[in-house]
């Protein structure tokens, strides 16, 4: 009995010794493995997938594995292993949420590998676009894709309610008269009941909705010298309340009920929508849907339009030839994201979006002509807590539950508080 424990002790023993080399042992295959996480969990995972296991399959010295979290619990999830320094080699974050992980160390700045032998041109990447990245004087990612905004509209409908040019066809509105015009001639109560069941516009998501129109009134959320919280400017305040006005004043648009609009217009019977790039592929799997797509119309007083990026970020763990493996990765996403365009985005590298092949892409063509408008929010840690009293805020004054001064006022009022808590905790982690 005494021989089977000390040997079962032994046994144990023998294991975690085992355990405890197998990582300074390496690979037996000698391939230098990197961990990629991402939240590509629709069609765009399986052409990332696509492009992944091309780069293994050019570079059979490194395995690049890839691993797809779905995005509303990507964040949490990314922060809780960068804590625990065991956050993956490689991932992707949006522009709006580098400052949250740059601050807390969780990115490693990339210029020294962008201005290296095997860099990356940034004069290929627009301004406004490499800016982005920049953190206190340090780039902290490689932007994948622009994913601006824009506008789907429906052919058939355009069609039937006469929006065509001479030649018969559709004419999407580019200015708020010609906007008002289709939204009246698309209003249609198709079976008599007295309640419009065509519509020529519905909201779908519209924080982006509405700060598209913030833009374009001169204003953001956020001041981008100061960092001050402008949701509640006079620009914003015109600008939401023009959003409301169109459903609770003029009757040309129904209550907000987010994204039952997207559905709406993919049943057909909504004229026109502003939304996402990326929901392109959704429209092309409706083969009876004859949509179009447009940039954004100027309401306001200029061009505007919300947007983002997938920024491809580097662990600050990696060293030596897993660091270089990593770069190279990076690299390749990159400089071949015409492959990523197929999925229903806009290539970052303004080179590829002069290709002949980039430009038969239409719907991503048209709205890559809109990158000169789009305007990133600064880079403030609190920026989630920002958006979610200014979402609180649009959902109140599109139900006309106050104006949206009032709504507006509030956000402001509440994030201000959040933006206290944040200074206080810094300064204690100061101290």
């Amino acid at each position: 009995m005494w021989f089977k424990k000390i040997m079962k002790i032994f046994n144990v023993l023998i294991l975690c010794i085992v355990t405890l080399l197998l990582p300074a042992c390496g690979d037996s295959s000698g391939k230098i493995k990197l961990r990629f996480w991402n939240g590509f969990t629709g069609p765009d995972g399986r052409t990332m997938l696509k492009m992944v296991r091309k780069f293994n399959k050019e570079n059979p010295d490194i395995q690049v594995k890839m691993q797809r979290i779905d995005w509303g619990t990507y964040y949490n999830k990314l922060f809780v292993a960068g804590i625990g320094k065991r956050g993956p080699d490689i991932f992707v974050v949006h522009a709006d949420s580098l400052a949250r992980f740059a601050y807390a160390d969780f990115l490693r700045p990339i210029d020294d590998f962008v201005s290296g032998t095997n860099g990356i041109d940034v004069s290929d990447i627009d301004p406004n676009v490499w800016e982005a990245t920049e953190i206190d004087g340090k780039h902290y990612a490689i932007p994948l894709d622009v994913h601006p905004a824009g506008m789907y509209y429906n052919k058939k409908l355009f069609r039937e309610a006469g929006i065509t040019n001479k030649f018969g066809e559709p004419t999407p509105p580019t200015n708020r008269e010609e906007f008002f015009s289709a939204l009246k001639k698309l209003k249609k109560d198709t079976d008599g009941n007295g309640k419009p069941d065509q519509w020529g516009f519905v909201f779908t998501y519209y924080p982006n909705l509405a700060r598209s129109l913030i833009l374009q009134w001169g204003g953001d959320l956020i001041d981008k010298k100061t960092k001050e919280c402008t949701v509640n400017s006079p620009e914003a305040v015109e600008a939401v309340q023009f959003l409301s006005d169109i459903i609770n004043k003029h009757k040309l648009a129904p209550v907000a009920e987010n994204m039952d609009g997207w559905l709406g217009f993919r049943q057909g019977k909504v004229g026109m929508v502003f939304e996402g790039i990326y929901m392109l592929a959704d429209l092309q799997k409706q083969k009876d849907l004859d949509f179009g797509a447009a940039e954004i119309p100027v309401l306001g007083k200029q061009p505007g339009v919300w947007g983002s990026t997938h920024e491809l970020c580097l662990s600050p763990e990696l060293k030596g030839e897993k660091l270089q493996a990593a770069w190279k990765f990076v690299k390749f996403l990159s400089d071949n994201s015409l492959d990523w365009a197929a999925s229903g985005q806009v290539p970052v590298r303004r080179k590829i979006r002069a290709t002949d092949e980039f430009k038969k892409l239409e719907a991503q063509y048209i709205f890559s002509k809109e990158i000169p408008y789009l305007v990133y929010l600064p880079h403030v840690v609190t920026v989630t807590e920002l958006m979610e009293e200014y979402g609180i805020a649009l959902d109140k004054a599109f139900r006309a539950r106050c104006s949206a001064k009032e709504a507006l006022d509030e956000a402001a009022e509440r994030y201000e508080k959040t933006v206290k808590r944040q200074k206080a905790i810094e300064a204690r982690t100061k101290r």
